[in-house]
Order: C-alpha cells, then sequence, then structure tokens
C-alpha cells in the first residue's frame, strides 16, 4: 500500500511514515445472498460442514448454536499464518447476548470454533439434514437473517483509531476525523485491525494485549439483513501461536453496539 500525500489530507502527512509502518494485509468480505450454496463453501449462516462423527455445536445448556460463518480457505487469499486449507467455522448461541460470556470472553460455553484440517466433499460421509437442529425462531436473537456467499478481496490497511496499540497523530479531533475517514476498520473482514463502537476488550486485559483479529462481521443492513443490537460490530481475536498452530480453543469473542 503506497500512501501518496496528494490523495490525502495535509493533516495525515507528517504522520504518513508511521501511518506506513503500521500496513497489514487484511481480506475483506462482500456478502451477497444465496441459499443455494453447499455445505463445504464458505458463508455466512445457512448450515455447516459437518462429518458424520462430528456432534453438532451446543452450548454449556445443551442447547444447539447457530452456525454464523464459515470459511473454506481453499477459496481464500493467503494471508501470514491463516491456514491454506481446511474449513474454520464460527458458531454462537441465539440468546439476548449472542453467546458471549461477559466475564470470560474465551469460555465457549455460547460459543464454538471449529477448524477442519481436510475437507470432505463426499455428501455421504457429511451431515445433510439438519431438521432435528430447533434454534429459537426469535430474529431478534441472532444478529443475521439468512444465509450469504462471501467474495473475498485481499488488500492492505494501517491501524485502526480503535485498536488499543494506536499512537500516532496530535490528538485533535481534526486528526481522527481525518484518519478515520480515510483508513477505515469497519465491514467485514479476516485478519488485518478491529473496528469497535465502545473500546477494544485487548486495552483493559494484559492477557490478552498480543491477541490480532481473527474474523470481524459488522453490522450490514442497507444492503443484508445482519445487525448486532443497534448497528454494532461481532469480533474473534486469537494469539498468533496458536493461529500458526491452528489452535482455536482459546479464541476470544467479543461483540459490542452504540
Amino acid at each position: 500500500m503506497n500512501l501518496q500525500p496528494e490523495n490525502l489530507p495535509t493533516t495525515l502527512h507528517p504522520y504518513l511514515e508511521k501511518i506506513t509502518a503500521t500496513i497489514l494485509p487484511t481480506v475483506t468480505l462482500q456478502l451477497s445472498p444465496n441459499d443455494a450454496l453447499t455445505v463445504w463453501q464458505s458463508k455466512i449462516g445457512g448450515e455447516p460442514y459437518l462429518p458424520l462423527d462430528t456432534a453438532y455445536p451446543i452450548d454449556s445448556n445443551g442447547n444447539p448454536l447457530a452456525l454464523l460463518a464459515q470459511f473454506n480457505f481453499a477459496e481464500i487469499p493467503n494471508l501470514p499464518n491463516f491456514p491454506d486449507q481446511g474449513i474454520l467455522q464460527f458458531y454462537i448461541a441465539a440468546d439476548d447476548l449472542y453467546g458471549m460470556n461477559f466475564d470470560d470472553q474465551q469460555q465457549q460455553s455460547g460459543f464454538k470454533v471449529l477448524y477442519f484440517d481436510q475437507v470432505i466433499e463426499d455428501v455421504k460421509q457429511l451431515k445433510q439434514d439438519f431438521s432435528d437442529i430447533q434454534l429459537d425462531d426469535d430474529e431478534y436473537l441472532l444478529p443475521f437473517t439468512g444465509q450469504y456467499a462471501i467474495e473475498f478481496s485481499l488488500t492492505m490497511q494501517p491501524i485502526s483509531t480503535e485498536d488499543e496499540g494506536f499512537n500516532i497523530g496530535d490528538g485533535s479531533d481534526g486528526f481522527y476525523e481525518a484518519y478515520s475517514e480515510n483508513f477505515t476498520s469497519t465491514g467485514h473482514r479476516l485478519g488485518g485491525y478491529p473496528y469497535f463502537t465502545q473500546s477494544d476488550p485487548r486495552g483493559y486485559n494484559k492477557a490478552i494485549r498480543d491477541y490480532v483479529l481473527l474474523f470481524q462481521l459488522d453490522t450490514d443492513d442497507a444492503e443484508n439483513e445482519i445487525m448486532w443490537g443497534d448497528s454494532g460490530v461481532g469480533n474473534f481475536f486469537i494469539h498468533p501461536e496458536d493461529l500458526k498452530k491452528r489452535d482455536f480453543s482459546k479464541v476470544l469473542y467479543n461483540w459490542d453496539c452504540c
């Protein structure tokens, strides 16, 4: 990413070197409603890829979780440390907190992250009938309605103003306004820098200070039926070493809204 001064407000010019030093690759997600996806395709919502020998994910009360997102890395541009094959899934509870535990955001009691390093494309070895999975039909207990296909794009992203590590600029409102307008962190993405409507949970918990963004799903109600509370955003974070090891047991789940 080449930051050209002529394309940016003069307010940002003194900080271009610092901004450039923060740039990371990120894969952005463009969603479109699609009811005709296979169980092994990348998607938001819908029915999951699930081998017959894998139990359907449930919460701590024994209730089935809903598939929030599924990523087949064979369809996705490569990101450093991310898998280049396999399927990664995110499930959440259909409840008023969307499965998040405010006391322990890494406790997978109301959410689950599953990873399958090999993808079976023989439907006879996969669960095909999900009629036995009874989710609460109250649409307000999930942040999404329907199923969405995903188009992936690899791009570069400077640090976001919401990231707890942001320390660029003169602290003025003018600087923050110019920065946010030119370097947005909103939207859906894998990797890169997060967006928050409130605050970065890594800023007040030293144990997760080194965690990086794994997946972000933003409110998307202009074109799609995705809404976290009152126009909020959902994020999942992971330690870089756990990501390298494909260990998704300690992922941190966070969502907030206005």
